[in-house]
């Protein structure tokens, strides 16, 4: 897992080199000395310049795109089947999200990793993702491969979104919005969750969504987009 803020995933009074071989070691029986080289060697691959001598600093002592450099590093220790990394990129300026982007390519592409990559930047997820799944409300109302869905959306809450984007508003007018706000989970409406907020509902919409499955993708609407009746 690599979570949004480093700052709060890694433990302030304990060096890097720390934390790095305390991970290998509680899931390997392998020697400090064998951890440790391991962690230099994986600090090296996500970027981080001198890393045997860097291994001893303490996070405060990186920026925050380094910070995030060694989450992942750790994260990639052992190789893993799947990374799920939520919105890791959302607190760094945009170069170094580029950067930290293009290293998550490389790395799960050398590694064979599958990467989960949870955002709300569309943007990212287009250049990122080979399939993409809309979530509202707890619950996945669209999946397909990101080209697919992006370009042709069957829901209306993802037409939204990409209507919502800045690049799509005229100049001088506002910014496109969805109206409403998102429901609390504690209290979803019946039916779908999206309704309240949905110009295509009918009164069908206090039922459960159908899963759709269209050619090589799924959607939950009662109402989809370009569809017919």
């Amino acid at each position: 897992m690599v979570f949004q803020d480093p700052s709060t995933t890694l433990n302030p009074v304990l060096t890097v080199g720390d934390q790095m071989t305390l991970a290998i070691r509680a899931h390997e029986a392998v020697t400090a000395r064998a951890a440790r080289d391991r962690s230099v060697a994986m600090l090296g691959r996500v970027g981080i310049p001198d890393a045997r001598a860097r291994l001893d600093a303490y996070p405060h002592e990186f920026s925050g795109g380094m910070r995030q450099r060694v989450a992942i590093a750790i994260a990639m220790t052992h190789s893993p089947d799947v990374i799920v990394a939520d919105e890791p990129t959302t607190a760094l300026d945009v170069s170094i999200q580029a950067q930290i982007l293009h290293e998550m390519r490389e790395l799960t592409r050398e590694s064979g990793t599958a990467l989960v990559w949870i955002s709300h930047d569309l943007a990212t997820v287009s250049s990122m993702a080979e399939r993409i799944l809309v979530m509202y409300a707890g619950r996945i109302v669209e999946e397909g491969p990101t080209a697919t869905v992006l370009r042709d959306p069957r829901h209306p809450y993802t037409r939204g979104l990409l209507d919502s984007l800045p690049a799509t508003a005229r100049p001088g007018h506002d910014l496109n919005q969805i109206p409403g706000t998102t429901p609390s989970l504690l209290a979803l409406p019946p039916g779908c969750p999206f309704a309240p907020r949905c110009v295509r509902a009918t009164e069908l919409c206090a039922g459960d969504p159908p899963h759709r499955v269209d050619a090589v993708r799924g959607f939950r609407c009662h109402h989809p987009l370009g569809v017919a009746a």
